[in-house]
């Protein structure tokens, strides 16, 4: 796999979030946020298969494929004028932002839940080896900012940190 900047740069923000002082940042399983996290991600999979004829499959692969309708909607998003206010953006970060999430709850281990960073609250996916992560505000982020937040490169970099 070839290694860009951005993947190491991703790499070091995994380890900084890490390495935060735990009287900061707490996590909290939460089985409704898990329901909830489950049915966003069966939308995002039957959305892909009526809208775009894409087949997601639950496979680590199967986020390039993300990443790819990421893609598009960011494209149209940033042409659109007026653009989709924030709340119909955060509806299919909701649903792609759960995939990528259970996607690799499902293969690697992790729990959904409520993530305190200090006065925030986030859901988010607590992984197996303890990294934390926010995958709705990355895909909201994809969505509306463009490439330099590839949801596909974020996965990878997950996966690479937790073998450490």
């Amino acid at each position: 796999m070839k290694f860009t900047y951005l993947k190491l740069l991703l790499l070091m923000l995994l380890a900084f979030v890490s390495c935060l002082a735990t009287a900061d940042q707490t996590f909290r399983p939460d089985a409704s946020v898990q329901k909830v996290a489950e049915a966003y991600a069966q939308d995002a999979v039957d959305f892909s298969a009526e809208h775009f004829g894409v087949k997601l499959d639950w496979s680590d692969s199967s986020v390039a494929s993300v990443e790819k309708l990421l893609t598009q909607m960011s494209a149209s998003y940033l042409s659109a004028n007026p653009r989709p206010s924030g709340e119909q953006v955060m509806n299919f970060a909701k649903a792609y932002g759960s995939y990528v999430g259970e996607v690799y709850r499902r293969n690697h281990g992790g729990d959904w839940g409520i993530i305190t960073l200090g006065e925030q609250k986030f859901p988010g996916v607590r992984a197996a080896s303890g990294t934390e992560f926010w995958p709705w505000k990355r895909a909201f982020d994809r969505i509306t900012k463009g490439p330099e937040d590839n949801i596909a490169d974020y996965y990878d970099a997950l996966l690479q940190h937790k073998g450490e």
